[in-house]
């Protein structure tokens, strides 16, 4: 017995499925109620495309050993692959009830229901899984094609409840704006506008989309209307007083800053602007504190209150400090610049395997 499970096993790590099949077919001859020899001649079977058979192999070790590990995966895989969705999802759901974090088992559910038109709930497993295995490029893929089938499923009903709504508007401009469209963007935010003008997330969108157009001034206007409608808010406080500190207004942004660092009382992006703000009105050491808090965070902002740290203490000429932040920024920024080469190159061979693929599957 123990022969021919080593044969079987070789062989299809060999990719001789057939071979295989006669090896475990032999095993469940020569034991007939050894539940992982069943299951082992469904699996070559599947791999040969015999999927009734497979199937029926699958169920027999089941019947032997209603715990038999992967067999609920596999006949759900051979199920889906027979055109059997609702049995495939019943033994799929049974494998992820044996084990939650079975990756392939939510992979699978996600795409029997993809492929059933059920993207709403292929997304949910599909998120589950990406949790468990984040670099896996097959679950990758299928999430982005549940959430994209989504999204176009929500964009079709709003079309039809009402096909002139401020609220497609707002749509497209997410997509405009995530095309790096951002010149198309404001104008759908503006088309939105005229139809909901008291929205004030409308004017906070089209605020900054302006801002990555770097057109600081009229941002502060968008952000201005969204603080008129939202009186108090201390996001469009933010986004008004540090799009004024971009545009050269620093006067008139330091008293919403202030407030904002205040109410949030914790390190945010408000005190990176707060210190600009303060340093432009000539309170050098207030400056230097609200940058030193901004230090703490991470990614850009970091990095722009390290810069902004060593201009202040130039300013105030203290050589050394002003020497050592800028040490600091530099080391951020080239630890920045080595994770976007990678980011860069790591996305370049995705694409040369995905075009490899391609290529070979129009080969075949």
């Amino acid at each position: 017995m123990q022969s021919l499970f080593r044969q079987g096993a070789e062989q299809m790590r060999a990719g001789n499925a057939a071979a295989a099949e006669a090896a475990f077919r032999k095993a469940t001859e020569l034991d007939p109620a050894f539940a992982p020899a069943q299951l082992d001649l469904g699996l070559a079977q599947l791999k040969e495309g015999k999927l009734l058979e497979a199937i029926a192999s699958i169920r027999k070790s089941l019947e032997l050993d209603p715990s038999s590990p992967g067999a609920h995966l596999f006949l759900g895989i051979a199920e889906y692959q027979s055109n059997n969705s609702d049995g495939a999802l019943r033994d799929l759901h049974l494998a992820i009830k044996e084990d939650p974090k079975n990756v392939q088992a939510l992979t699978w559910i996600g795409i029997v229901e993809l492929n059933a038109g059920h993207p709403e709930l292929a997304s949910e497993p599909l998120d589950r899984a990406a949790e468990l295995a984040p670099t896996d490029e097959n679950v990758l893929d299928y999430r982005v094609q549940a959430h994209m089938a989504v999204a176009k499923q929500s964009y079709t009903a709003l079309y039809k409840v009402d096909p002139a709504s401020w609220r497609l508007h707002r749509l497209n401009a997410v997509i405009d704006a995530q095309a790096d469209d951002h010149k198309g963007a404001i104008t759908e935010y503006q088309s939105a506008i005229k139809l909901a003008p008291n929205d004030a997330e409308l004017y906070e969108g089209m605020g900054w989309e302006y801002r990555k157009l770097g057109q600081a001034d009229e941002a502060a206007k968008a952000f201005a209307e969204q603080l008129r409608l939202s009186p108090g808010n201390p996001i469009a406080m933010y986004n008004l007083g540090s799009a004024q500190v971009d545009s050269g207004h620093e006067r008139e942004a330091l008293p919403l800053l202030e407030q904002v660092v205040k109410i949030y009382n914790h390190p945010t992006g408000a005190d990176y602007y707060l210190g600009r703000a303060l340093a432009a009105e000539g309170k050098e050491d207030d400056a230097i504190a609200a940058f030193k808090r901004a230090t703490t965070l991470e990614g850009e902002m970091q990095r722009r209150a390290w810069y902004q740290l060593s201009q202040t203490y130039r300013h105030l000429g203290k050589t050394a400090d002003a020497r050592q932040a800028a040490l600091k920024y530099e080391q951020l920024k080239k630890a920045a610049d080595e994770a976007s080469a990678k980011e860069v190159e790591d996305w370049r061979k995705l694409n040369a395997a995905n075009a490899a693929a391609v290529s070979n599957s129009g080969q075949q």
